[in-house]
């Protein structure tokens, strides 16, 4: 029986082109290192450094800890020096990006009427943003932070996905087991969460030899949840 639901923003409730607004992220990020880092260098070490988080979590260690340990060591600056930096532009630049993302109405839509249904709902996206950064995707989606019990941030997870202990983590933070979830993705390594039990609403088409639980639209989702089918 499905008690929660976990929604990947990217490609679900928000149309985004991903190149495009990393292009665009790196390029008014590297200007405030500007006096410490060139911008080339730092463009391809924060990319080296989240790959080595993604790939390479510490026991104990939230990403955010794991990836200062391997950007601090590979700039030469300390963390005290880099984190004030980081945070100011997520204060201050980062929401700027969001023209270049298009909200999708039937998210909101579906988000809202699974919490009226009873379900619990999370953020089901990799954690590779600060919490205030997270939040602030949410907000882009159309949404507000307060229509999920859980927002994997950064500063509060240990792993990132497609890792298994990303999506346990996000269980546990809800307070259910991870056969209890329903994840809806676009990305298809996220299939790997089935391992655990929990289920997937793949968005979009499948290969025919690649196998989930539900495979659909936004709508086939809104259907599902009304009808009472998950």
């Amino acid at each position: 029986m499905i008690q929660a639901i976990l929604f990947d923003i990217e490609g679900t409730l928000a149309k985004v082109d991903a190149a495009d607004f990393m292009r665009n992220y790196l390029g008014i990020l590297a200007p405030r290192f500007a006096h410490l880092i060139s911008p080339d260098k730092l463009s391809k070490q924060l990319l080296k450094s989240l790959e080595i988080m993604k790939n390479e979590p510490k026991p104990g260690q939230t990403n955010m800890q794991t990836f200062y340990d391997d950007f601090s060591k590979a700039t030469g600056q300390s963390f005290q020096t880099l984190r004030p930096i980081f945070e100011e532009f997520y204060e201050s630049d980062f929401p700027t990006l969001r023209c270049l993302i298009q909200t999708i109405p039937l998210g909101v839509k579906v988000v809202e009427y699974a919490i009226q249904q009873g379900f619990l709902t999370a953020v089901g996206s990799s954690p590779l943003l600060p919490l205030t950064a997270m939040q602030e995707q949410v907000r882009w989606a159309g949404l507000t932070p307060e229509h999920f019990k859980v927002i994997p941030a950064l500063d509060t997870f240990h792993y990132c996905k497609p890792h298994l202990g990303f999506f346990r983590e996000v269980a546990e933070s809800l307070g259910v087991k991870t056969d209890s979830c329903l994840l809806v993705s676009e990305h298809i390594e996220d299939i790997i969460c089935r391992e655990l039990g929990m289920k997937l609403f793949f968005m979009g088409t499948l290969e025919s030899e690649v196998e989930t639980d539900y495979v659909g639209q936004l709508d086939d989702l809104f259907r599902l949840i009304s009808q009472g089918n998950l």
